[in-house]
C-alpha cells in the first residue's frame, strides 16, 4: 500500500492525516491475508485508490473547492452550469446527450491549473471567471465548477468519466429531472453509496418551471423521502429552474458557503474514509479471548502492589515511533530487496524472512518487523508470544510434553541412575550372588534406557496445534481463524525433531559418576580384602592344626574370632551398600525432578519458537488492526 500519500498542503483537518495513516495500516495488514474467507481484494484495491487519491488531492490547491454537477440526460445540468457561470460554456441538450467531455469554470484561476490537470479537464474546456462578469461574485472566488457528462449517456467512455470524477470531486451536486428523480440507476449506482456523505452532497430538483407549485412540493417531499430511506437523511434538497432562475440564489449560497469554509475537500475525504472503515470493520471483532494488553497487566500489577527490586521483574518497554509513515526515513520503511526472498504467492506474514516487494505498492508491510537474523527494526519491538493468552499457551506446552513422552522418559531416570551406581556402591558378594541366580542388580527396576524413549508422535503434535489454534483464534472474525491456524502450523514439520532434541537436552548425562561412589567402591573392596584375609587366616589355622609351634597362623583359639570378624565385615559391607543405595535413590529423585523441569522448559521453548511466536505475530497484527480501526474512528 502507498504510505506516503498525504501531503502537507490543504490539511484543514488536523486529524485527517492520522485517519489516513490508520487506513494505510489496515490496508497493509489486509494485503497479506487475501484469498478464501480473507480480505476482499476489491476492498483493498478501493482502499489503495482512496489513499492515493486523497494524497494527490491534498497536495493540490487548498484554496479551490471542486464542485461537480452530475445528472442524467435532459436533467438541465448543463443549462444550470451555464446559468451559474454566466455564459454558455457547456452545450445543452434536451433529449440527446450533448455533454461529451467535462467542462470547468473557475472563479480565481491562480493555482488551479495543476488541479485541472489532475481532474483531466481538457484545456479547451476550461473557463476562467476573471473579467467584469465576476462583479458581485467575489464570494465564489476559489470555486472550480465541473459540468460532467450525462451518467446515462450512450457515448463511449462517458459513464467511466463520470464514475471517476464523482470520486474526485470535493462536493457533489446531483441535478435530477422531475420526470426521472426516482430513477433506480441514479439512486442505486450513485446516491446510495454516498450515504454518510451528506456534508458534501446536495441534490437539486431542476426544471420546476414545468410543474405547478403543488406538483413541485409533492416531488420535493417524495424525493426527500427517498433520500431518507437511502441513508442520506441530512442531504440538502434544493428546487431550481435554470430557465427562470428560480432557486439559483439559494444554490449560489450553498456553493459560496462551501468555498468560504475551504473544508469541502477534507470533508469529502473524511466521508470516504469513514465509509471505507465500515467496510474494514467486519474483519475486526472482540479482543483475543483471555489476552490482556500489557498496559492493563501493568495497571493490575500496580494495584496489587510494587514489585520488589531484588526480584528482577521489570516491564519490557515498547519501541514506538509517533511519526506518521510519510515522515519516516526511507531505511525505516523496510523496502530493501533480498536475493533469496520467497515468491509473493508463497510468502506468509508470520515468516521470518523479509517480505517480497510487491510491484503495485511501496509501503512496508507490518510483518517486516521480523527479520532473518531475528532482530526487529519495525515499530513493534515486543515479544510476539506476549499476544498469546497464557492458558492456551500452557495447554500447548503440556500437550507437547505428553506427545514427546516426557513422563515415560523421566520415570526411567531413577532406574538408570541406580544401575549405574550399583557398579560402584553395590556389595560385591551380593552382586555375585545375584548374577549366579541369573538376576541383574537392578532387575526389579525399569531396565529401559532414557535415550531409547519413543519419538514424539506427529498425530499428537498435529492435534495439539489444531486444538490450540481453535482455542486462540476460533472466535475471531474471518479470515483470522484461518490465518492463526496456518501460522500455528507453519513450522509443524520441524516440531517432531525439535521435541526429540529438547528431551535429549534436558536429560542428565548417563555416564556421570559421583566422586563419593568411587570412595565407597574402594571401601567395599577393602572390606572384601579383609574378609579374604580373614578366610585365608582361618584356612591356615585349620590346615596347620595344633601340631605346629604356637603362632598366629596355628593358634586355633583365634578361629572363632576370625569367623566373627569375617561375618562382621560381610554385614558391614551389606549395611554400607544399603545405606548408599538409599542415598542414591534420594539423589536420583532430585535429579529426576530437575530433569523434568529442564525438559519441560526445553519443550516450552520449542512450543514458543515454533508455534507461539508465529501465532503471536498474527495475533499482534490482529490487535494492531483493531487498534488502528479504533484510532481512525476516534479521530472522526
Amino acid at each position: 500500500m502507498t504510505a506516503n500519500t498525504i501531503g502537507a498542503t490543504g490539511l484543514t483537518h488536523s486529524r485527517l492525516p492520522v485517519r489516513l495513516a490508520s487506513l494505510t495500516e489496515l490496508a497493509q495488514i489486509g494485503s497479506g491475508r487475501t484469498g478464501t474467507d480473507g480480505f476482499s481484494p476489491e476492498l483493498l484495491a478501493d482502499a489503495e485508490t482512496l489513499l492515493r487519491r486523497s494524497g494527490e488531492r491534498m497536495r493540490m490547491s487548498a484554496s479551490h473547492t471542486v464542485v461537480a454537477l452530475a445528472g442524467g440526460t435532459g436533467s438541465g445540468k448543463s443549462t444550470l452550469f451555464n446559468a451559474l457561470a454566466g455564459a454558455n460554456f457547456s452545450p445543452a441538450g434536451v433529449t440527446r446527450p450533448t455533454t461529451k467531455h467535462s467542462h470547468a469554470c473557475v472563479w480565481g484561476m491562480e493555482g488551479a491549473a495543476p488541479l485541472l490537470d489532475w481532474l483531466g479537464v481538457q484545456r479547451r474546456h476550461r473557463y476562467a471567471r476573471a473579467s467584469a462578469l465576476d462583479a458581485g461574485e467575489a464570494s465564489l472566488t476559489g470555486l472550480l465548477l465541473l459540468d460532467l457528462p450525462d451518467h446515462d449517456s450512450v457515448v463511449t467512455g462517458s459513464a467511466a468519466l463520470v464514475d471517476r470524477l464523482v470520486k474526485m470531486a470535493d462536493m457533489l451536486v446531483w441535478v435530477l429531472d422531475p420526470l426521472k428523480y426516482a430513477d433506480a440507476s441514479v439512486h442505486r449506482r450513485y446516491l446510495m453509496p454516498l450515504a454518510g456523505h451528506s456534508a458534501v452532497t446536495t441534490v437539486v430538483l431542476n426544471k420546476v418551471d414545468t410543474l405547478s407549485p403543488d406538483q413541485a412540493s409533492d416531488c420535493e417531499t417524495d424525493l426527500s423521502r427517498l433520500l431518507d430511506a437511502e441513508g442520506l437523511t441530512d442531504t440538502q434538497v434544493l428546487v431550481t429552474s435554470a430557465a427562470t432562475g428560480a432557486g439559483l440564489g439559494e444554490l449560489r449560497q450553498v456553493l459560496s458557503g462551501a468555498v468560504a469554509a475551504r473544508r469541502a475537500s477534507a470533508d469529502r475525504i473524511t466521508a470516504d474514509v469513514e465509509a471505507m472503515l465500515e467496510r474494514f470493520a467486519v474483519y475486526a471483532g472482540d479482543r483475543v479471548p483471555g489476552w490482556q494488553p500489557p498496559e492493563q497487566v501493568a495497571l493490575t500489577r500496580v494495584a496489587a502492589g510494587p514489585v520488589p527490586a531484588e526480584s528482577g521483574l521489570t516491564e519490557p518497554g515498547l519501541a514506538t515511533d509517533d511519526r506518521p509513515p510519510w515522515e519516516r526515513p526511507e531505511e525505516e520503511k523496510g523496502n530493501g530487496s533480498h536475493a533469496e526472498a520467497p515468491a509473493v504467492a508463497d510468502w506468509q506474514p508470520w515468516q521470518t524472512t523479509a517480505a517480497p516487494t510487491l510491484p503495485p505498492s511501496s509501503a512496508r508491510p507490518p510483518w517486516e518487523d521480523a527479520t532473518p537474523d531475528g532482530s526487529s527494526h519495525g515499530e513493534r519491538a515486543e515479544d510476539p508470544a506476549m499476544y498469546v493468552p497464557a492458558e492456551p499457551a500452557g495447554a500447548l506446552a503440556a500437550a507437547f510434553a505428553k506427545a514427546a513422552g516426557v513422563a515415560a522418559v523421566t520415570q526411567t531416570l531413577n532406574g538408570v541412575r541406580e544401575r549405574r551406581a550399583a557398579d560402584f556402591i553395590g556389595w560385591p558378594p551380593a552382586r555375585l550372588a545375584a548374577r549366579l541366580r541369573g538376576r541383574g542388580p537392578g532387575r526389579k527396576l525399569p531396565d529401559g534406557d532414557a535415550a531409547d524413549a519413543p519419538q514424539a508422535q506427529r498425530s499428537d503434535i498435529d492435534n495439539a496445534i489444531n486444538t490450540f489454534a481453535a482455542e486462540v483464534g476460533g472466535s475471531l472474525p474471518d479470515p483470522w481463524p484461518r490465518t492463526v491456524l496456518t501460522a500455528a502450523r507453519s513450522r509443524a514439520d520441524d516440531t517432531q525433531d525439535a521435541l526429540g532434541a529438547a528431551v535429549a537436552r534436558g536429560l542428565p548425562k548417563r555416564d556421570t559418576v559421583t566422586g563419593w561412589w568411587r570412595l565407597i567402591a574402594v571401601a567395599q573392596w577393602l572390606l572384601i580384602a579383609l574378609m579374604v584375609a580373614g578366610l585365608v587366616w582361618i584356612a591356615l589355622i585349620l590346615s596347620l592344626g595344633s601340631g605346629h609351634k604356637s603362632s598366629l597362623a596355628s593358634d586355633v583359639s583365634l578361629t572363632p574370632w576370625l569367623g566373627v570378624m569375617v561375618v562382621a565385615l560381610l554385614l558391614l559391607g551389606w549395611l554400607i551398600a544399603s545405606w548408599c543405595r538409599n542415598l542414591v535413590v534420594l539423589a536420583a529423585d532430585r535429579e529426576r525432578e530437575q530433569a523434568v523441569n529442564d525438559i519441560l522448559g526445553q519443550v516450552s521453548a520449542v512450543a514458543t519458537e515454533l508455534v507461539l511466536v508465529p501465532v503471536g505475530r498474527e495475533l499482534a497484527d490482529y490487535e494492531h488492526f483493531r487498534t488502528q480501526l479504533a484510532l481512525a474512528r476516534d479521530n472522526a
